[in-house]
């Protein structure tokens, strides 16, 4: 009797140690790159909802981050990109500086509604600026056509559903 409880107890250790190595494992290969390291330093990420679809997005929420932008990456995922957030609602221009693909860009107002979209803009495009005319305090980078793709229209609310750092909005 005293066999069996002692089996029982190493077999369920045994499972129990088996199910943190897979449940380990899973978890770090989740998102290929749970945070992005660049001059500016280490990027966070948050995931974003507009309509059905959700991104996971890095964070740009300092001078340096907000600067340095998607410049020098070869991509993003196509359920990718990176917000850039604002103190306050204001007229921020975008260029293409140092990138190496084009990306769809929305400006989003304080209160989460998307009010300009410019789409599938070029690496070619540089030195011109994108958006001085939409007052926004988040901006959101994603990959060409995602917009068009995914049916996103001004008007669209976003909604930020899950972050990993506390965030001020």
């Amino acid at each position: 009797m005293k066999k069996k409880i002692l089996f029982k107890i190493f077999f369920s250790l045994i499972i129990f140690v088996i199910f943190l190595f897979i449940y380990k494992n899973y978890k770090s290969s989740d998102i290929q790159v749970q945070k992005y390291e660049t001059v500016c330093g280490e990027y966070k990420k948050v995931e974003v909802e507009i309509g059905t679809n959700l991104l996971s997005v890095d964070i740009a929420d300092n001078n340096c981050k907000r600067e340095l932008g998607l410049s020098n990456r070869i991509s993003i995922k196509s359920e990718g990109g990176m917000i850039f957030i604002f103190e306050k609602a204001g007229n921020y221009g975008f260029w293409m500086k140092d990138m190496n693909f084009p990306i769809d860009i929305l400006w989003i107002n304080d209160d989460f509604n998307v009010v300009g979209i410019e789409k599938d803009v070029s690496t070619s495009t540089y030195p011109k600026s994108f958006g001085e005319g939409y007052s926004a305090k988040y901006v959101l980078e994603l990959s060409a056509g995602y917009s068009d793709k995914n049916n996103i229209k001004v008007g669209n609310k976003i909604f930020f559903r899950k972050i990993q750092e506390k965030i001020r909005f």
